[in-house]
């Protein structure tokens, strides 16, 4: 199967960034920042297969120069921490071909293009079992007349009239209304980031066989029994690959392991739960077999003991009847001695299939059965008491089932809750290092810059 990445990140002023720098660097390209002079060059950086400039529907045909467009944007963004790009960076399936990630990546680039955004794309590949996309898309839209347009627009709010709601008058003496900024574009929403997402897997599984198609949505949301592993990147796989210890591999080793544990267990449980259904599917067409055939016989013998007492009946006096009965009762007769062998073949069948009927419901059943005070009714009510205690197993089964998915389902999550806080750590870890390369780079542009300075001043005493 293949494997889904996609992150999405801003790149801005107030994070020290460059959209001229950033754009060379993932183009392989020799850029010159107008505004400042830089000059950033990347053109000897190893690993980039592929760059492209897609332009929306009013961009002006300028912007397919990679440093026209970005130049254009560090104009437009005047502010100190103003928001200069947004970045999709995402795996490409190694399954596909190079013609076919290409076709990928342009797929996805068509729909961002579509919604109004200028996209700078390149491919990445050192051959390092990593190849990936970086997308730079502007953050502004483009009006009809091929200006840039406002990030936000004032939107006065209405009463339910559709009036302006006034609220005071300022220093200058002009009404002020009651208003509210909504965004220029919906870019910035949060469900956009969940359609890019899912956008990117449809672009891939497009291309993919059923066996290598990716998912946008997390193992959770999908109802996989799996933990996810976390992004290594090449320098990590790097140092293991010299047998040293990479802590990112590490983590990724061990949740491995502990996915093929959870994997063996939800399989087990899998066919323990097949064999349950089976068990108890079986018992209770033998069950009701027995019971079937055990109401049958019953029903037989009142029917024919029913026949006997008609026919000693017939011609003779009330007298004769009570003398009759008494001797019946007195001396068991063969009816009698039917019904006894079918409450005996009955507990036999019973005791065949698991169920055991206790001595004293027979017992109570056989002298019913003599005395003659018992009817069809109450011996299919103790046929039926056996069901119930049937039944009553088959929930003391499911309720064992039912335990031992809870103690799976706490040992889950201990496994989720320790690989969090390691996630925690490394996010923390990668914050901090981030932080180090920020202040990295600050330290060498100012160090560029007071070089530049020193060229200048140069330049002048030359002069």
């Amino acid at each position: 199967m293949a494997i889904y990445h996609m992150s999405i990140k801003i790149g801005s002023r107030s994070k020290g960034q460059s959209a001229v720098a950033a754009a060379a660097y993932r183009s392989g390209e020799k850029l010159t920042d107008h505004k400042t002079g830089i000059v950033s060059d990347y053109t000897q950086k190893g690993g980039i297969v592929f760059s492209e400039i897609s332009l929306c529907k009013n961009a002006p045909d300028a912007y397919t120069d990679r440093e026209t467009l970005w130049n254009a944007v560090h104009q437009i963004e005047k502010n100190k921490s103003a928001q200069l790009w947004r970045e999709f960076e995402v795996a490409l399936p190694q399954e596909l071909n190079r013609e076919r990630q290409i076709e990928t990546v342009r797929a996805f680039v068509k729909q961002l293009t579509e919604q109004g955004m200028c996209v700078d794309w390149s491919l990445h590949d050192k051959e390092d079992g990593n190849p990936h996309a970086h997308i730079m898309a502007t953050m502004r839209s483009i009006t009809e007349n091929g200006e840039w347009a406002a990030k936000s627009r004032k939107v006065y709010d209405l009463d339910e009239e559709g009036k302006r709601i006034f609220q005071k008058i300022d220093k200058s003496g002009r009404k002020q209304y009651k208003s509210h900024k909504e965004d220029y574009n919906n870019w910035n929403a949060a469900e956009r980031v969940e359609e890019w997402r899912a956008a990117w897997a449809d672009c891939c599984n497009h291309y993919l066989t059923e066996k290598d198609k990716i998912d946008h949505r997390s193992y959770e949301r999908q109802g996989v029994d799996q933990i996810p592993t976390i992004h290594e990147g090449y320098i990590a796989r790097q140092i293991a690959a010299k047998g040293k210890i990479s802590e990112r591999v590490q983590i990724n080793n061990g949740i491995r392991e502990r996915n093929s544990f959870i994997k063996r267990i939800v399989e087990q449980l899998k066919a323990i739960g097949e064999e349950l259904k089976q068990l108890i599917a079986e018992q209770s067409r033998e069950k009701g077999s027995a019971i079937n055939a055990g109401k049958q016989r019953i029903a037989e013998l009142f029917a024919r003991r029913s026949r006997a007492v008609d026919s000693d009946d017939g011609g003779t006096t009330d007298g004769e009847r009570a003398t009759t009965g008494r001797i019946k009762k007195a001396a068991p007769s063969e009816t009698d001695r039917l019904i006894r062998q079918s409450a005996i073949e009955r507990r036999a069948a019973s005791s065949n299939t698991g169920f055991e009927e206790t001595e004293s419901r027979e017992s109570g059943l056989a002298s019913e059965a003599q005395t003659g005070g018992a009817d069809a009714a109450a011996i299919l009510r103790a046929a039926d008491s056996v069901i119930q205690d049937t039944d009553t197993n088959s929930k003391a089964i499911r309720a064992a089932t039912a335990d031992t998915e809870n103690t799976l389902r706490e040992s889950r999550a201990t496994v989720t809750s320790a690989t969090v806080n390691r996630q925690e750590r490394e996010a923390e870890r990668q914050r901090q290092a981030a932080e180090a390369r920020r202040r990295a780079e600050e330290a060498e542009r100012a160090k560029r810059e007071a070089i530049e300075r020193a060229r200048e001043t140069g330049r002048g005493r030359s002069i």
